[in-house]
């Protein structure tokens, strides 16, 4: 009995978490929402307010555009980057981390600053203004925050592939189409479909880029749920939507599930071959374009929001006048709030978020070691607040646990569960991953010179992995640093975070302040790729 409970207990904490501050208060909000709307036949109502239509039809269309041209772009620099070693590959990996770090508000504010009116490119080629707002400014949104997320995950399925089965093709006469087809093809294409899925998920759960770029008639359902919650106060009718949202993405996040889980069970234990960059080769090229296409798409990103904070608030005030404004009174009266307070709620809340994701990390690691069966329920238990989605999680998290904290007055308590919510599912992998290189022969080493299984993990196995233990760190904290919609949905002055501040400073025309916090966030971001780089480690999903 103590051998079998040895693994459960590790993973008892994470499950607990996840389940009382997640799963349930969603699960008791949909319930409600189903009661409140009449049942089925209620629901049935909600779905058919053209309105609601109308956001269901934005997400499915936004969603699907989105995971299209972030394969078609993303997929073949994934092949490139998986299937040939050249000098900068590491680092170039990790830079394509950086926009997945980066709030959605930055990034959209890099789109705004590269493709709207008076933008960078817009100004010189003014056909790519359709690029800038719109629709079509949020695919751009969309596809930049996660393009590089397909490519990784293509560059793990062609990395997944069995060497020794591509040196058998070319023994016996095969061909590169032959190799594609009988030796990496299908990992590589298994890959870019879970990056494709998670794209759609992403993007149909957009809420900071229809809001900026286009408005109400662009909202997709994450957004219409919290016009109606917020805007007009109708949470009866939000809890409804939250239900129809859950229901129609159930599908893809489990088939995203399937797919990484089909990924895993592919990784292979064979060292990856130095292969050259095949240069005279013509169907390399392609995937060239599509790696340097990439690339330069993110640093045009950076260096646009960077270049924006840089402006001058007003002609002749000099660069960088907008920081020394942006931490002075005037914003503080019209937000009701100090920037340098936002920035300390900042690194409060993704401190502390960052280590409980850290904690259950550890702890999971040691029980997934003793138990490696429960790895795929535990992935769909995390991943579950994702498909959920940040507003729905918010959403339940204000309507079950904050009257029983205390009301308003606790709202930071709220915000800061959301974030390490939604932190976990990112941190557990990235020590998972790093967990299973450790010979497992080191720990019963340990054990067989008389220490306890834990104390043998804690001792021998967790130091092995530092590497891995600071990247999961730096990612979760990234991720909570500039967490935006579950925050914006519970925040208050009191609580507000400088990802929610930029978004105030948009909405009441102040672009060159909020242009200053964005440049903060990505300062922020770009610090955390630097130590990733210098750890020479990449988070894998």
């Amino acid at each position: 009995m103590s051998d079998r409970s040895a693994g459960v207990v590790p993973l008892l904490p994470v499950v607990a978490f996840v389940a009382a501050f997640a799963i349930v208060p969603a699960a008791l909000l949909l319930a409600t929402g189903t009661s409140a709307a009449g049942g089925i036949g209620g629901l049935a109502k909600l779905a058919a307010d053209p309105l609601n239509q109308q956001a269901f039809s934005n997400s499915l269309l936004q969603g699907g555009l989105s995971a299209g041209v972030a394969v078609a772009l993303g997929a073949p620099a994934g092949v490139f980057l998986g299937r040939y070693t050249f000098r900068g590959r590491s680092e170039l990996l990790a830079l394509l981390i950086v926009p997945f770090l980066l709030p959605t508000l930055a990034v959209v504010l890099g789109v705004e600053t590269i493709f709207g009116t008076g933008g960078i490119l817009a100004s010189v080629l003014p056909g790519t203004q359709v690029l800038g707002s719109g629709l079509g400014g949020i695919v751009t949104a969309n596809v930049l925050y996660n393009a590089p997320v397909v490519t990784l995950l293509t560059a793990v399925g062609v990395e997944s592939s069995a060497p020794a089965l591509e040196e058998t093709v070319a023994t016996l006469g095969g061909g590169p189409l032959r190799a594609f087809r009988d030796a990496w093809g299908r990992s590589a294409l298994l890959g870019a479909a879970a990056g494709a899925v998670l794209t759609f998920l992403f993007s149909a759960l957009a809420f900071a880029a229809p809001l900026l770029l286009c408005g109400a008639r662009c909202y997709t359902v994450e957004a219409r749920i919290w016009s109606l919650d917020q805007v007009l106060l109708t949470p009866a009718a939000a809890a409804g939507v939250a239900f129809l949202l859950v229901a129609l993405l159930a599908l893809p996040a489990a088939a995203y599930l399937a797919l990484v889980a089909r990924l895993r069970a592919a990784r292979r234990s064979a060292e990856r071959p130095a292969r050259r960059v095949p240069w005279r080769n013509p169907w390399v090229w392609p995937a060239v374009g599509a790696t340097v296409a990439l690339s330069v798409a993110v640093v045009g990103l950076l260096g646009a929001v960077l270049d924006a904070a840089a402006r001058p608030v007003t002609p002749g005030a000099g660069e960088f006048s907008a920081f020394a404004q942006l931490f002075g009174p005037a914003v503080t009266g019209r937000l009701g709030v100090s920037t340098l307070a936002a920035t300390g709620n900042t690194v409060f809340f993704a401190t502390v978020a960052t280590a409980l994701a850290l904690l259950f990390a550890i702890g999971t690691g040691f029980g997934l070691s003793e138990r490696p069966g429960a790895a795929r329920w535990l992935r769909a238990l995390v991943f579950a607040p994702l498909v959920v989605s940040p507003v729905v999680l918010s959403f339940a998290l204000a309507q079950f646990w904050r009257p029983v904290f205390g009301g308003t007055s606790t709202v930071g308590v709220l915000i800061l569960l959301a974030q390490a919510t939604l932190a976990i599912p990112f941190a557990l992998p990235a020590v998972e991953v790093a967990l299973r290189r450790v010979p497992r022969s080191l720990r019963e080493s340990a054990e067989t010179l008389g220490q306890t299984p834990w104390s043998a993990y804690l001792d021998v196995e967790l130091p092995l992995v530092r590497d891995g233990l600071v990247t999961a760190g730096l990612f979760a904290f990234a991720l909570s640093f500039g967490e935006f919609t579950a925050t914006y949905f519970l925040a208050t002055p009191t609580f507000t975070t400088l990802p929610v501040e930029l978004y105030r400073l948009d909405e009441i025309r102040e672009p060159a302040l909020a242009a200053a916090v964005a440049g903060l966030l990505v300062v922020v971001s770009l610090v955390s790729f630097l130590v990733i780089v210098r750890g020479g480690r990449r988070v894998e999903f």
